[in-house]
């Protein structure tokens, strides 16, 4: 179910989603919901790369946490060239949560 939630927005923030609002023809609210989309699979992007990069969990674990599969998880750190460290301990726990 979907919730009403008011916010606050600076004015020239609102002056950058009306201009895509007119390009792309599409309501002030539509552009919030696609721009607001876009941020939170940002955001649990780079939460996981920095639980991945801190040893906390591992790749597998950091990719569901994203919310991608595991090569684009991968394809991440690669493009922030962010050392992968995966070792058999790793692989023992990412097997330990299949079976």
């Amino acid at each position: 179910m979907a919730e009403s939630v008011s916010v606050r927005i600076g004015e020239d923030e609102l002056l950058e989603i009306e201009k895509i609002s007119k390009f792309e023809k599409k309501s002030k609210s539509e552009v919030l919901r696609s721009v607001l989309e876009k941020g939170l699979k940002e955001e649990k992007l780079e939460i996981a790369i920095k639980r991945f990069s801190k040893n906390e969990i591992t790749i597998a674990s950091a990719a569901k946490l994203a919310g991608v599969c595991l090569s684009a998880f991968m394809d991440a750190l690669s493009e922030r060239k962010i050392r992968f460290h995966y070792g058999l301990k790793e692989l023992e726990k990412d097997f330990e949560g299949l079976l």
